[in-house]
């Protein structure tokens, strides 16, 4: 079973990232639900005819002579058939790439509504599901770089070929930093690069809560966010390496919070507007210290049990 766990595990990375590069949307899923059922069964036959060369191999271990030879054969063709783990991962690569050309092709006439999101084809006006006016540009014409011309696959943010940025993501750019206009014009813009969304999530304890989410950024562009808000004059909430940055403009408090904001390959973090209240705001400054010394205390008392454990037993 390892063995065939191995080959399967070949055909979903392979699948994975020919279709994970940017056809996460109906074009792209139609392409993968055509073709990898077929890989899978490609990676099922090889790892059938292994795993019964392996299992002939080892019965005739036990017989010894020319049993031996006999099943290293078989196993040695069946390897030959199944193409191996190398030839087996090409074949599945040249796959993920044929997927990718598909999907660009397709896409060329296909229309994605604004409203829900509905894939159609570009003979309709307006969406089947919503009722919404759709877009005249297909989904093609928004990956079709401006300056080189080349055709890239949907999802795809600066052309493959020249790296220019492309139509469709300076479109959703744009968007969302009019949304930031509107929602966060308190706080520094993000220009580190990567693509955001702007989620509007109501009151939280009376506060406007709005929260950010940049694809394709990680630490490093987070600390440099921090110095931007400090040099617009936040500070931390409480003494130290903050999760938390505030400031106050006549009796109006803006702050970042970023706690568990870096989920690897993206960043997810909120903002707050609304009064301030210094008793309040003191009084969890104070609460926070006061928990955060009792955690230290808690592992040092942990830390001298388990030291202690070892010696009596």
């Amino acid at each position: 079973m390892a063995l065939f766990d191995k080959l399967k595990g070949a055909v979903d990375s392979a699948v994975s990232e020919g279709i994970g590069k940017g056809i996460q949307n109906a074009v792209g899923k139609a392409v993968e639900s055509a073709v990898k059922p077929a890989a899978d069964r490609l990676a099922g036959q090889a790892a059938n005819n292994l795993n019964q060369a392996t299992k002939d191999l080892e019965a005739a271990a036990n017989a010894g002579g020319e049993a031996v030879t006999g099943a290293a054969s078989q196993a040695s063709a069946a390897a030959s058939s199944a193409g191996g783990m190398e030839n087996l991962g090409n074949a599945l690569a040249g796959w993920a790439t044929a997927m990718q050309g598909a999907a660009a092709q397709a896409a060329q006439n296909m229309k994605e509504c604004p409203s829900c999101g509905e894939v159609v084809t570009a003979d309709h006006k307006f969406c089947p599901r919503c009722g919404s006016a759709l877009p005249e540009q297909t989904i093609g014409q928004g990956y079709l770089c401006p300056k080189c011309g080349k055709q890239n696959i949907p999802e795809t943010v600066y052309c493959a070929e020249c790296g220019a940025m492309l139509p469709a993501p300076a479109q959703a750019a744009a968007k969302q930093m009019a949304k930031w206009d509107e929602f966060l014009p308190q706080y520094p813009k993000w220009n580190l690069g990567g693509t955001i969304d702007i989620d509007e999530n109501g009151s939280v304890n009376g506060a406007r809560a709005v929260s950010l989410h940049v694809g394709g950024a990680g630490e490093t562009q987070l600390r440099q966010y921090v110095e931007a808000l400090k040099a617009a004059g936040f500070i931390p909430f409480y003494s130290g390496d903050s999760d938390i940055y505030y400031k106050v403009v006549d009796g109006v408090c803006r702050a970042f919070d970023k706690t568990d904001a870096n989920q690897g390959d993206f960043l997810t973090f909120t903002f707050f507007v609304g009064d301030y209240d210094k008793r309040a705001a003191a009084q969890a400054a104070a609460q926070n210290k006061a928990d955060t010394a009792k955690d230290k205390a808690d592992s040092a008392i942990n830390a001298a049990k388990n030291i202690f454990g070892k010696f009596l037993g």
